[in-house]
C-alpha cells in the first residue's frame, strides 16, 4: 500500500459526512499517513509521551481510578478530559486511541481515566464497595461515578477542560461537568450517549449488537499498529466477562434508567457558559435517531439558547468511535469552529 493511500482514504471517508470543514479534513488525512508510519504501536506511545501502562491515583478515603495523563508537546492551548466506554480499562487498546488523540492534539494536556475493569488495576484494587456502586445504580447519587475523577482534577488545578466521552463515556464527561465547579470545565464532546432510558434486559441486548459492526470501524483505519494493540489488549481482559462484573452491572442499571437530555439540559442550566457538542449515529443500538434530532433541536431553541452542536451520523452504528481518525475528526471540528470555548 502506497503511503499516501491511507491519505486519500481517509479524506474520502470523512469528505463523504458533510460534517467537517476541509481544515480538519486536510488535518486528520495528514495525521493518516504519518501515523501509518509508525512501526509499532510502542513507538507510536513513545513518541507522543504515553506510557505503556496507566498509574492508579488514590484519594484520601483510598478510593481509586487508573489514569494516564499526557502533557501537551507544544505551548498548552488546553485540556482534554477522556472518559472510556463501559468495560473497558486502559489497556493496549484503549491507549492506542489515546496516543491518537496525543497526536492529533499536541497542543492540548491529555488525561484519560480507564474504568474498573481489567488488569493492571482491578475491581478490588480500586477500592470501591458494593454499598457505592448500588447507590451509583439505584439513586439520584450518581457523582460516585466520577467522584474520584473529579479530585483527581482538583489536585492537579485543572480549570477550563473539555470533558470527552464516547457512550458510557459521554454519560461520565456529563456526570463530570455536572458535578464539577463552574471554573472546571469549558465545555462537552459526547460520542453516541445513550439516548433514554430503557429496561435492562433491553439495554443488555441493544449493547450487545454493538459489538458485530465493531471489527469494520477499526478496519478502515487501515492502522496495522491499530489491530496489533487490540490484539494485545486481549491479554488484559475479556470483555463478555468483564461485563458481568458488579461494577459492570451497576454502571447497566444507571445506564438503563438515566435520561440523557434531560440531564445534559440541568448541566447547561446549572453551568451558563458550558457548551456542548453531541454526536451520535443515526443507526445505533443505543440511540435513537429521531429521539436524538428532535430533543437536542428543542433544548438547543429552548434552555440551552444556542449552546448546543449536533452532528449526525446517518448511516452509522454506535461503534463509530472506534475509526479513530473519524473520532478525532469529531473532536477537531468541535474545537475548529470555536463552538466549544
Amino acid at each position: 500500500m502506497p503511503n499516501d493511500s491511507i491519505s486519500k482514504i481517509t479524506r474520502t471517508r470523512l469528505e463523504a459526512y458533510g460534517l467537517f470543514d476541509s481544515k480538519v479534513i486536510d488535518a486528520v488525512s495528514s495525521q493518516a499517513t504519518v501515523q501509518q508510519g509508525f512501526e509499532t504501536y510502542e513507538a507510536l506511545f513513545k513518541k507522543v509521551g504515553v506510557p505503556l501502562e496507566p498509574t492508579l491515583f488514590i484519594t484520601k478515603k483510598r478510593k481509586g481510578v487508573p489514569l494516564v495523563d499526557v502533557d501537551a508537546r507544544e505551548t498548552q492551548e488546553g485540556v482534554l478530559v477522556v472518559h472510556l466506554p463501559m468495560g473497558n480499562s486502559l489497556d493496549p487498546n484503549q491507549l492506542y486511541q489515546v496516543a491518537t488523540l496525543a497526536l492529533a492534539f499536541p497542543a492540548y494536556r491529555i488525561i484519560a481515566f480507564g474504568n474498573p475493569s481489567g488488569k493492571p488495576f482491578a475491581y478490588k484494587q480500586e477500592n470501591f464497595s458494593l454499598a457505592d456502586w448500588w447507590r451509583v445504580a439505584f439513586t439520584k447519587k450518581l457523582r460516585a461515578a466520577v467522584g474520584v475523577e473529579l479530585e483527581y482534577l482538583t489536585s492537579q488545578r485543572i480549570e477550563g477542560a473539555y470533558q470527552v466521552g464516547y457512550s458510557y463515556g459521554a454519560l461520565k464527561a456529563l456526570l463530570a461537568a455536572y458535578y464539577a465547579n463552574p471554573a472546571q470545565t469549558k465545555g462537552l464532546i459526547l460520542l453516541d450517549p445513550v439516548a433514554h432510558p430503557r429496561y435492562p434486559q433491553q439495554l443488555l441486548k441493544d449493547f450487545t449488537a454493538t459489538f458485530k459492526p465493531l471489527g469494520e470501524y477499526v478496519n478502515r483505519t487501515k492502522l496495522q499498529t491499530f489491530l496489533d494493540a487490540r490484539q494485545d489488549a486481549v491479554k488484559f481482559v475479556h470483555y463478555s466477562q468483564g461485563i458481568m462484573r458488579p461494577v459492570n452491572i451497576a454502571i447497566g442499571f444507571m445506564l438503563a434508567r438515566v435520561d440523557f437530555v434531560p440531564l445534559l439540559t440541568r448541566t447547561l442550566q446549572k453551568h451558563t457558559d458550558m457548551t456542548a457538542s453531541v454526536a451520535w449515529a443515526g443507526k445505533s443500538e443505543l440511540g435513537n435517531d429521531a429521539h436524538m434530532a428532535t430533543s437536542l433541536d428543542m433544548l438547543n431553541r429552548d434552555a440551552a439558547k444556542g449552546r448546543v452542536k449536533a452532528l449526525r451520523l446517518k448511516d452509522d452504528t454506535h461503534a463509530f468511535a472506534n475509526d479513530v481518525f473519524l473520532q478525532v475528526a469529531i473532536i477537531k471540528q468541535a474545537l475548529a469552529e470555536r463552538f466549544v470555548v
